[in-house]
This record gives C-alpha cells, structure tokens and sequence, in this order.
C-alpha cells in the first residue's frame, strides 16, 4: 500500500462507516486517479474530505426522524437549565426579599420556555417554533450583559446549544411517527428529578453529578434507546451534560477566568465536535433483503 493511499484510507476514515462501506473504495479510487504523480493529499482534496465528512455527520445527527424527536421533547428539556435561577428565587424567598435583576436576569427567557413546552405538547409547533427562536436569542442576549462573567458562559452554553438546535427542529421537523405521551412524561419526570437535584443539592457535588446523571439516562429513555434515532436525539438533549462535564474539566486543570473567544471555541465548539462525531458512529441498522 503506498503512502497516498494510507493517507487518503486515513481521510476517508472519518465518513460515516456505512458511508466507508458503501462508496469508500470507489471514492479512494477517484481520489488516486485524480492524484497524479502526487504521494500524499493536496491541502484542497485534505479539506474537502474533512468538509465532507462534517456535513455527513451532521447531516445524520439532524436527520429528520432524530430532529422529529428534539421537536417534542426538546422543549421539555430544556426547561432544567432553570434550575440555577430556580434556586436563586428559593434563595430569596426564604429570605423575604425580591431578588435583583442581576440575581435571575434569564428568567424571562424560562418562562419564554415553559410557553414552548405546553405550545410543542399541544402541537402548536409554528408557534412554538417562534418562541424558541425568541428564548434561545434570550439567552445569547443574557450571556452578553457586563455582570455575567465567564461562569454565566460556562453554566449557559450547554443550554444555548439545546435551545438552538431544538429551535431548529421545530421550525423544519413536523414532529410525526414520534413516541408521544410516554416519551413526554419520562421526559418531564426527568427535569423535575434534575431540578429538584439541583435546587436542593446545590454546590453539593454528588448532587451535581446525580443531576447529569439523571439527565442523561431520562433523555436516552425518552428518547428511546432502541433506535439510531433515539439514540442521536438523546445526544442532542445531553448537551448540557457534556458542556457541565467540560466546565469541571476545565475548571480543574485552569483556575479564574477564561477569555470570552477561548470560552466559546471550549463550551461551544468542543461539544459540537463531540455530538457529530458521536452521532456519526451511531450505526444504521443494515437492510435485508427479502428473500
């Protein structure tokens, strides 16, 4: 084997395997015969494999059965991501005061989340459509204000990524052949075990961890692990789980704050890489033909 092929069998490595399995020898053929007297890749075949291979990962990740499934639990989903906020108004009410806006300044955007949910179970999903778009905007908007420091980036951008994609789905998905009321209700037990975790564990470290947990294992289960399908969308509601996870890994071996670029390529960039490449190794079911 010469060393262009190794290079282009190493490129061709990050398409999706039924991709590999399907077209990898004709594609790797093409490629050799376009090479020439070349022995390694050109930076322009280098890119558009790589580009390539991002846009069929993606393209699997959001296919239109998985983005069927964020458009209905989605919603609910991302309602946990109040639980900070949730915990602050318990704080204040227990202390007899009205909290400052600087104390819940992304509670308007919950609320906003909360009408999505009950507008996507109804099915609603024009509207709701709308006002995810409105609430994901929201948080981007809280993210950016002068008192929210690089913690507010850190405990937000899971949610963002949720809210976005989630956004998404209920614009272009029209949410049938989806698992309905059983889903919903794993779904919602889900968040409030989540919150309830969060608001009443607060700063406890197995408490934190237990609500990752929970999270995690409530959206596979809604989801439904069963499928491809499922398990891509259990991916996506997990968002923030893998953000929470990569703010503790970084928080471990970085201590104060981190430049606002740096925090977006982390907190942003990182688990999206993550969830296409995840996704992609999902593997389909292979077809049979009928004998």
């Amino acid at each position: 084997m010469s060393e262009l092929e190794k290079r282009y069998r190493w490129l061709l490595g990050f398409y999706p395997r039924e991709h590999r399995e399907q077209h990898g020898e004709e594609m790797l053929g093409v490629l050799i015969a376009d090479a020439g007297e070349r022995t390694t890749p050109g930076w322009r075949d280098t890119a558009d494999l790589l580009w390539g291979a991002f846009r069929l990962h993606v393209r699997r990740l959001l296919a239109a059965d998985v983005l069927a499934i964020v458009g209905l639990l989605g919603p609910i989903a991302v309602l946990a991501g109040a639980t900070t906020s949730l915990h602050e108004l318990a704080w204040w009410i227990r202390a007899g005061s009205v909290p400052p806006f600087q104390q819940l300044p992304d509670a308007p955007v919950w609320l906003v989340w909360l009408a999505v949910a009950i507008l996507a179970v109804a099915g609603k999903r024009s509207a709701a459509a709308v006002g995810a778009w409105v609430a994901t905007a929201g948080l981007i908007v809280v993210m950016q204000l002068p008192f929210a420091g690089w913690q507010w980036f850190t405990d937000k951008a899971g949610w963002v990524l949720l809210s976005a994609v989630t956004a998404f789905a209920l614009s272009v998905s029209d949410g049938r052949g989806v698992r309905g009321r059983s889903a919903i209700v794993t779904m919602a037990v889900t968040v409030l075990v989540t919150v309830g975790l969060g608001v009443f564990g607060h700063r406890e470290v197995i408490a934190e961890y237990a609500a990752l947990v929970v999270l995690f294992a409530g959206a596979a289960l809604a989801a439904g692990i069963r499928s491809a399908a499922g398990r891509r969308a259990a991916l996506v509601l997990s968002a923030p789980v893998a953000t929470a996870l990569l703010a503790r890994l970084v928080d471990a071996v970085h201590q104060g704050p981190i430049n606002d670029t740096v925090s977006a390529l982390i907190f942003f960039g990182a688990p999206l890489v993550f969830l296409v490449a995840v996704g992609g190794l999902v593997r389909l079911p292979r077809r049979t033909s009928a004998s």
